[in-house]
């Protein structure tokens, strides 16, 4: 066992790093302000439409449409909700969006938004805004986004909601080629995010901003940024496995985008490995990794495995219904068709689309599209069209990022720089503020903890106390048991033995004289007497108030003193503890006699519910109580308080010059 003032020590100790510790470490902190609570319990048919491996089975839709329309019908609305955010949750994640659940979102929201709580209708316009995005609608996906960042932060979901949302709109400003737009979304979702215990989703922010440095022609930027996403992303792998392919993804764009085919090349082989080799089911980053590889082949000329991996992919490119991977899909079409035909036989196609995608300023896909009729041009040996195309591309290409562009970008994050450097010093001085609280809070901490031990301290030496007074009791009772033995044999002895011989020996003498009868009868008598004070003969036979009555009767006979007895009792004490209260009787009766020059005294003995009270009384001339216990003479006195807390109770003695009272409480 470790004694007390060690232990005292070591809990100082622990209290004084611990607060130290948090002291120092105030300014590293990151201060969380929300933390994402435990995932809703859903019934088994909404966790079945959540589970992403369910979205491709063929009966999803199915099976989701007579649930949904079932929990409308009885107008189980929340359930209902549940159920539409689940499978909006996997058609986000997939980027496959169906005409039919577009328009059970939009029907929802018009008719029954009312019905449930808005917390639970975030995902709403978040569907929407990507529905819209997908199409390359960006103006009306920000319109969407927009309202999801109106809603107050006062949680993890509305906070982590309006983070989602302003990254979004942050996406769709890049895409719109307005990268300063984009740059303060950003950093306005990066500021949410950071309110969060998700450090894993700010791997989305810093994938936007690597968009941007794109964007801009920012190279080195762009790939610290993606750099950044990916470490972030690999804080929750087993989450963000998507996330980190995508960041791949990326990262052999940014390689291409500098015509650097040394890194490009390899990093798509590995990506392509890991992704087959993790069995992933995301048909939208299949086609995405996929379409690198056809391109990769392209370049080297591999046109039957590019044709080969591109009727693969086909079936999944239509089952997902996204405008977007289609869009890409098409891409990697034409860029075959140049390189098997020496160019693309009806660019028609092609050109009719652009107007739509510069009318919903899809710099983007503009780009792309510009770039497939300049390659086409130069194959078909059309270099005054080749010459037109790249122009447009060239104007495309600045949309997205031109010398403007790029100086407002500087002009925020340096803005963006001062606005944190001065939230630094904020957070510093608030950090000293608490610095000194905690100092303050560690020296009371520590004088309450001194106090405890002290505490614990006078605790454990009553507890000693406590436990030495049981042992000392155990003792003297042992003793007071082995005392009782021996009296009773020595009475048993003195009362069978020496009085038989006496009487042997009186009824022995031939010449019997009166003297020597009276002498015999004399000894014996008194014998008797030490045998029934050493031990009551009868005493186990007749019981307590017997014993007393019979006591009281003789010290009336034998000392011509007046003692009466009243007593009420029914024997509910153990034998052991009725012999202790009469051994107390019988010397609080031998001191009267002795010592008071008392006319009378009386005994009372009363039975209440949880006690036995006993009153010993007499008139005699009293003493003075503290002083006679103090004298080491007092033994009589001590022998009825000892005897007393042996058994259980608890002795008062009051004296006075009208007389004495001993008062005893034995607990039953």
């Amino acid at each position: 066992m470790i004694p007390i003032k060690t232990k005292a020590l070591k809990i100082i100790l622990f209290f004084i790093v611990f607060f130290c510790i948090g002291a120092c470490n105030d300014k590293e902190k990151k201060e969380i302000l929300y933390k994402k609570p435990l995932e809703e319990k859903l019934d088994a048919s909404c966790a079945w439409f959540r589970d992403e491996k369910n979205f491709f089975e063929p009966n999803y839709e199915s099976k989701f449409y007579n649930y949904y329309n079932h929990k409308i019908k009885t107008k189980d609305y929340l359930s209902a909700t549940k159920a539409l955010k689940a499978v909006a949750s996997n058609a986000m994640r997939f980027q496959s969006y169906s005409n039919s659940f577009y328009d059970t979102i939009v029907y929802f929201s018009d008719h029954f938004r009312n019905k449930v709580p808005e917390k639970k209708l975030t995902f709403l316009n978040l569907y929407l805004g990507k529905y819209y995005a997908d199409k390359s609608d960006f103006t009306t996906a920000i319109t969407y986004y927009s309202k999801g960042t109106l809603s107050e932060v006062t949680d993890y979901e509305t906070c982590y909601s309006k983070a989602i949302n302003f990254r979004n709109i942050a996406w769709c400003y890049y895409c719109l080629g307005k990268q300063d737009l984009a740059l303060e979304n950003n950093i306005k979702a990066l500021d949410l995010l950071n309110k969060t215990e998700r450090i894993d989703l700010l791997g989305g922010i810093y994938s936007n901003l690597y968009a941007i440095n794109l964007a801009t022609k920012e190279y080195d930027k762009a790939e610290e940024n993606l750099n950044k996403a990916l470490f972030y992303f690999k804080t929750n792998e087993e989450k963000n496995k998507t996330n980190i392919f995508i960041c791949l993804y990326n990262k052999i764009q940014l390689y291409d985008s500098q015509e650097n085919y040394k890194k490009r090349n390899p990093l798509i082989d590995s990506t392509l490995l890991a992704f087959k080799k993790l069995k992933m089911n995301d048909p939208s980053l299949k086609i995405s990794i996929y379409l690198l590889k056809i391109k990769k082949n392209l370049d080297e000329n591999k046109i039957e495995e590019a044709e080969t991996i591109l009727d693969e992919i086909k079936p999944e490119v239509d089952n997902l219904n996204s405008e977007y991977t289609s869009a890409d899909y098409n891409t990697a079409l034409a860029i075959l068709e140049i390189k098997k035909n020496k160019g693309i036989k009806n660019t028609k196609i092609i050109l009719d689309a652009i107007p739509l995608l510069i009318e919903n300023k899809d710099f983007q896909n503009v780009k792309k599209s510009y770039s497939i009729l300049h390659d086409s041009a130069i194959e078909k040996k059309e270099y005054e069209k080749a010459l037109d195309y790249y122009i447009e591309y060239q104007k495309a290409l600045d949309s997205l990022g031109n010398k403007e562009t790029r100086n407002k970008i500087a002009e925020i994050e340096t803005k963006y720089e001062t606005e944190k450097k001065e939230q630094q010093i904020v957070l510093q001085k608030t950090a000293i503020t608490n610095k000194n609280i905690t100092i303050a809070f560690l020296l009371s901490a520590i004088v309450g903890i001194l106090l405890i031990v002290l505490a614990l301290t006078l605790r454990q030496k009553q507890k000693k106390l406590k436990q030495e007074k049981k042992v000392a009791q155990q003792y003297t009772k042992q003793l007071l048991e082995k005392t009782e033995e021996e009296r009773k044999r020595i009475a048993s002895d003195l009362h069978d033995s020496v009085s038989h011989e006496l009487l042997s020996l009186k009824n022995s003498f031939e010449e019997k004289t009166e003297d020597t009868n009276k002498k015999i009868d004399a000894i014996i008598n008194d014998i008797r007497i030490i045998s029934r004070n050493l031990h009551p003969i009868m005493f186990d036979k007749v019981g307590l108030k017997s014993s007393i009555e019979q006591l009281v009767e003789r010290a009336q006979a034998v000392n011509h003193f007046m003692v009466t007895a009243e007593i009420d009792y029914s024997n509910t004490l153990t034998s052991a503890k009725e012999l202790q209260v009469y051994r107390i009787v019988q010397e609080a009766l031998s001191n009267i006699i002795k010592y008071s020059d008392a006319l009378a005294a009386k005994i009372t003995i009363v039975e209440k519910r949880d006690i036995l009270s006993i009153e010993i009384k007499d008139n005699g001339k009293g003493f003075n109580v503290t002083e006679t216990l103090n004298n080491t003479t007092a033994f009589g006195l001590h022998n009825i308080i000892e005897r007393t807390r042996v058994i259980g109770g608890e002795a008062k003695i009051i004296s006075d010059k009208n007389g004495t009272i001993i008062t005893l409480e034995i607990k039953k």
